[in-house]
């Protein structure tokens, strides 16, 4: 590839030593179609950063030698392979396969070609390299000290150590993993259960660009819709005394609006006439210009921005919600995590990520959360063009010390500076579910700290888990759920994650046996069922004063088959059309408010014991009836399990054993009051379990749950069933292999 950029020649040439075997995918379980038609010429060939665009820049993915040496080891003398940049050693694409561990450091090489001109610049760019790395060009290093930033991008100036003709580039890695101090979200060394395989080296795209001595760094954009305003705010390196700049913003190659840049740390703010407004609905985007002209020459960089707001204040009936535009809006989402069987961090293609936002914004959801991971810029450009909203997380680590904290804030600040002028993201996360979170003030520290350097954007509470009171948000976690936290005076009650409903599609799943999901069903039939249930909840929770929901997931990962669609992207579950009749009930629910009232009628084991009859032969017809004579059943202690399902799921509290393949309970309690609108069983269930009061069927369970869950019972069979006085809840439940557990509660929600 051979490219003309403002007067210095640069050619990326084949890697020293290409050719010796032709590339292939590493073996792997599962591969996407994009990877399956990746080749080593059209990997990752898009410019990579669509917020700063030259029009001259070579691109270095492709294939390079590699090597793995002991972590003190030496530049290796000879090389033992190739490998396609950017994919880590551990994915399938990058045809290598194999981990490096901690004790390991990974080398680089490759060639390419420059004629240096006087007075211009020559910039190195990674997208990301994890984590430690130093590089050296010609044998000079050209990292003053080794770069730690495993999720961020970083650029180097190699002008003085370049020659005319052939150069060699050379880097050398060291990755910990999740035993390091840094941000590796759900990478580890052993993958198990919600965490992945771990990912080294480079994993985003590797480039170069030729600039003036005086240049354009980067630039903010804050966005004014009720004004009608954008600020733009220049940074640039270089000699700035006698430099000028210009910023314009352009619509279909029209200039609408300019203005020239008077202090380098002050903005330049532009009005717009009647601008057209960035939304799901209609993702409008402007184009930026900025003209740098110095003695070294003329520096012209694009970019784009949209005008949003976002915000929250109470509705009309007192109750915090989201105003997106000045509409109040209810934010509708799944978890995604960002991964891909060939590429593991690394997506497969441009394509690729297309495809994911494009099944969300088909499903009727307008948000995701983006979680625990940085993607590559162009993903959060797919995002703004085709119109989603971004919960960014940060990525988390699992150390609490104070070398731990130091560093998480510099990462932290780096990936707020690198994503500042992305209009899609509308809320930070700054902790996931106590995470490598800090105590008390240092967590609170944080979220005041984020909240002051970006006013422009929402911060949600840690999400999950550990709450402070700090942030815009109070975030449950809830599987399946869904449920919410009261309605607050001073902050959003929101549902960072629900659902996780596991579904395996045979030939689509990353292991044979071992996959799992918080919920799992055998067919697709009884799984849509049941997201069609959760989602009946999640609308009357929206009317009740829910803000957000985050469903998990948007696709299976290695062993968890949660996903809406296949890890291999070839298996959609359920058709987007009938999610998104759905998901419209619940924005239309959330455009209403409901008050509620709650009262336990039959308490869980889950705190305390509770006592029910019991028998595991067979009794007589008419068990379930309130009337049927249980004397000669046994009494025991809920809940009712083996020792197996103690060991794999915490929540357990067997009382009682049960190891035979069914059992029968009963337990009556008394109804006084108001009859409630709704009724719902708390319970943890393995495997399927029928539940009737007084010997009406209220719900009927397939599957098994791994912990206590919410699931609405039928509305019309309760009502019809419930009585004043004396009622008789009876429950049937059989097991066929391995755990096994029974308890249940039962509350009522009145709504008014």
């Amino acid at each position: 590839m051979r490219m003309r950029a403002e007067g210095v020649f640069l050619a990326a040439c084949l890697a020293a030593g290409a050719g010796r075997a032709e590339y292939k995918p590493a073996p792997v379980p599962l591969m996407t179609v994009w990877g399956e038609r990746l080749t080593p010429e059209n990997a990752w060939r898009e410019y990579p950063r669509p917020q700063l665009v030259r029009d001259g820049w070579t691109n270095l993915n492709g294939l390079w030698d590699y090597a793995v040496t002991p972590k003190n080891g030496e530049q290796p003398a000879a090389w033992q392979g190739q490998i396609l940049v950017p994919f880590a050693p551990e994915s399938a694409l990058s045809g290598v396969g194999r981990p490096l561990e901690p004790t390991e450091l990974l080398w680089y090489r490759r060639s390419f070609e420059a004629q240096p001109v006087k007075g211009r610049r020559l910039l190195l760019h990674f997208g990301a390299v994890d984590f430690r790395t130093q590089v050296w060009v010609n044998g000079t290093e050209v990292t003053d000290v080794p770069n730690e930033r495993g999720n961020l991008p970083f650029t180097l100036d190699i002008t003085e150590a370049v020659k005319a003709g052939s150069n060699e580039l050379v880097l050398s890695v060291w990755d910990p993993s999740n035993e390091g101090q840094q941000s590796c979200g759900k990478q580890t060394l052993k993958p198990h259960g919600c965490m992945y395989t771990r990912v080294s080296g480079i994993w985003q795209t590797v480039w170069m660009e030729s600039v003036p001595a005086t240049y354009v760094t980067g630039y903010t954009v804050v966005t004014d819709i009720d004004a009608g305003t954008v600020a733009v705010t220049v940074k640039a390196e270089g000699d700035l005394m006698e430099a000028e700049a210009e910023v314009e913003v352009l619509r279909d190659g029209k200039v609408l609006a300019e203005g020239e840049v008077e202090a380098w740390d002050r903005p330049v703010t532009l009005t717009l006439k009647k601008p057209l407004l960035w939304s799901p609905d209609a993702p409008n985007l402007y184009d930026l210009r900025i003209t740098l002209e110095s003695e070294g020459g003329k520096d012209v960089v694009k970019g784009y921005f949209g005008m949003r707001k976002i915000e929250w204040r109470k509705d009309e009936k007192g109750v915090p919600r989201f105003y997106f535009n000045n509409r109040k809006t209810f934010l509708q989402g799944t978890l995604d995590q960002g991964w891909w069987p060939d590429g593991l961090l690394t997506p497969p293609s441009d394509d690729a990520m297309a495809f994911d936002i494009s099944l969300l914004k088909s499903s009727g959801f307008n948000m995701m959360r983006k979680h625990i991971k940085i993607e590559p810029l162009r993903y959060y450009y797919l995002c703004d063009k085709l119109g989603l909203m971004v919960w960014q997380d940060m990525v988390s680590g699992w150390k609490d010390n104070e070398d731990r904290y130091a560093l998480y804030r510099r990462e932290l600040k780096g990936m707020m500076d690198l994503l500042q002028a992305v209009p899609c993201i509308v809320m930070w996360v700054p902790y996931n579910e106590g995470w490598g979170q800090p105590a008390k003030a240092k967590t609170n520290m944080t979220q005041a700290w984020v909240k002051r350097y970006d006013p422009t954007r929402l911060v949600n509470g840690p999400s999950g888990w550990t709450d402070h009171g700090v942030g815009d948000a109070r975030d449950m976690h809830k599987y399946p759920g869904p449920d919410m936290f009261p309605v607050m005076e001073d902050r959003l009650s929101v549902l960072g994650e629900f659902g996780g409903i596991g579904l395996a599609i045979e030939g689509h799943t990353w292991a044979q046996g071992g996959s799992w999901g918080y919920v799992s069903d055998k067919t697709t039939e009884e799984s849509f069922a049941r997201y069609t249930a959760l989602i009946g909840k999640l609308a009357r929770l929206a009317s009740r004063g829910l803000a957000a929901s985050v469903y998990t997931q948007t696709s299976d990962v290695e062993i968890e088959i949660n996903g809406l669609v296949t890890y291999d992207r070839k298996h959609v579950k359920y058709p987007p059309a009938e999610l998104n009749k759905l998901h419209q009930s619940v924005y239309a629910a959330a455009q209403k408010t409901v008050s509620v009232s709650y009262q336990e009628l039959l308490p869980t084991a889950k705190d305390q014991p509770q006592l029910w009859a019991y028998t595991t032969e067979k009794p007589a017809d008419g068990w379930e009836q309130p009337e049927f004579d249980d004397r000669s059943w046994k009494r025991g202690e809920a809940g009712f399990g083996n020792a197996r399902i103690k060991a794999d799921h915490p929540q357990a509290q067997v009382r009682t054993t049960w190891e035979t393949p069914a059992l029968w309970l009963r337990r009556a309690f008394e109804f006084k009051g108001e009859p409630p609108t709704q009724a719902t069983l708390n319970i943890f269930y393995d495997e399927d379990a029928a539940v009737y009061l007084n010997g009406v069927l209220i719900r009927d369970f397939k599957g098994y749950t791994t912990q206590y869950v919410a699931e609405e019972v039928d509305r019309a069979a309760f009502a019809k069933a419930l009585r004043p006085g004396r009622n008789v809840l009876a429950i049937r439940v059989v097991n066929a292999l391995g755990g096994q557990y029974i308890d249940a509660g039962l509350d009522s929600v009145i709504e008014k």
